[in-house]
């Protein structure tokens, strides 16, 4: 299943919110990885591979599930779509295959 959800999405916080929250997901490998990976423009729009990078976070923590359930709160409180929303309508391995700024293209 294609993502379906519109792309970029809007930050329902500021942008420095957000990466604040995000920076506070309990997983180095996850803090490290958003220097690369977490891409919000100064006006908190949100490209599709920043999304769907949290979101596999979300999903699996990389083996942690406080990690995971940490990601998963963060989404919520960042996004204009809950995960859960969002886990109804992208499929992860699609997530998986697009989380990174010009995967596949």
């Amino acid at each position: 299943m294609q993502s379906n959800v519109a792309h970029p999405m809007k930050l329902t916080v500021p942008t420095e919110t957000a990466r604040k929250l995000i920076e506070e997901i309990p997983h180095r490998t996850c803090r490290s990885a958003a220097d690369t990976n977490w891409n919000a423009s100064s006006n908190g729009y949100v490209p599709e591979e920043s999304t769907n990078w949290l979101f596999c976070w979300g999903k699996t923590g990389m083996g942690s599930a406080v990690a995971a359930r940490e990601a998963r709160r963060v989404f919520d409180a960042i996004l204009p779509i809950s995960f859960a929303e969002y886990d109804a309508q992208v499929d992860h391995e699609y997530a998986r295959a697009h989380r990174y700024l010009d995967a596949n293209r």
